[in-house]
């Protein structure tokens, strides 16, 4: 039976179609993540209780509409790294464009990549295409590098900060000297970054990598850093883990926890009310999650 709601201001369940529509929209936005919060079986907000409960409904809006910009960024970034794939990158040639950002050897096609490339450069192509946009209007110069490729784009802003692999594209500053042996090992080193981009692009979006970088290297900051330490410390430059290890930062525990906290608050408080009076209450217009009140 489909439940609707007639009272002015309710929103009335989506259709089949739509459904359909939103869980395209939130793939692309969110990856697998995205389609567990819209899918009706799955969603953490189910339909009867987004009819019931006012609150509910503005989160749902909010997260669709993240959704919706989310996915259109990753549209943008698609169409932007299609746009460079259709051009023949020079390579980038030791030590001399690696180092001043330029490239002296001719454009060459790309030699036939395998099927672990080809779905890795599919996963990464919108958050590759974002960062070539920045490139193309910051930088001044793109090779490619390393096998399976990527694409180095030279950043002259960047020249006192450490480079970034964003996607398939190694945001780098041209000025640091890089032999060619330095450069294999830099290259299989950000290739191993990609693969983690790849993974973390698919199971939540373009932007559950940088999150989860974010709060790795607050708490575990240097050659700790786990993604750091996946994709090989001595390759990457990074001085060995120190033994013993510091271990996590207790202001990064501190500062986690309390955003934990935060987001949970409703539910903690709904688990207490609950606890106490040994049963689930809510208020009129509102589901119990989002009443107030702790007994």
């Amino acid at each position: 039976m489909t439940l609707v709601d007639d009272r002015p201001g309710r929103r009335r369940p989506t259709s089949a179609p739509m459904r359909v529509v939103w869980a395209v929209v939130a793939f692309a936005g969110a990856g697998v993540l995205g389609l567990l919060l819209v899918l009706p079986r799955t969603r953490v907000l189910r339909p009867r209780r987004v009819l019931a409960c006012d609150l509910c409904q503005r989160r749902h809006r909010r997260l669709l509409a993240a959704m919706v910009v989310l996915a259109l960024l990753s549209v943008v970034g698609l169409g932007l790294r299609v746009s460079q794939k259709a051009r023949a990158l020079p390579a980038c040639v030791a030590p001399i464009s690696i180092s001043e950002g330029r490239t002296i050897a001719d454009p060459v096609m790309p030699a036939r990549s395998s099927v672990r490339s080809r779905v890795r450069s599919l996963l990464t192509a919108p958050v590759s295409g974002l960062a070539l946009g920045f490139a193309e209007l910051k930088g001044r110069g793109l090779c490619s590098v390393g096998d399976p490729q990527i694409t180095l784009a030279f950043i002259p802003a960047a020249k006192d900060l450490p480079g970034s692999m964003v996607g398939e594209v190694f945001l780098a500053s041209p000025t640091p000297r890089v032999n060619p042996v330095r450069a294999r090992l830099l290259a299989q080193h950000e290739s191993r970054h990609v693969d983690q981009w790849a993974v973390f692009t698919l199971v939540g979006g373009i932007a559950l990598l940088p999150v989860a970088y974010l709060v790795d290297d607050t708490l575990f900051p240097g050659s700790e850093n786990h993604f750091e330490q996946a994709a090989g410390l001595d390759d990457g430059g990074y001085r060995p883990v120190p033994d013993p290890p510091v271990g996590p930062q207790r202001w990064a525990v501190g500062l986690w926890v309390g955003v934990l906290l935060l987001l949970a608050r409703r539910r903690i408080r709904w688990a207490v009310r609950t606890a106490v009076r040994r049963r689930s209450t809510h208020s009129p217009g509102r589901c119990p999650v989002h009443t107030t009140g702790w007994t």
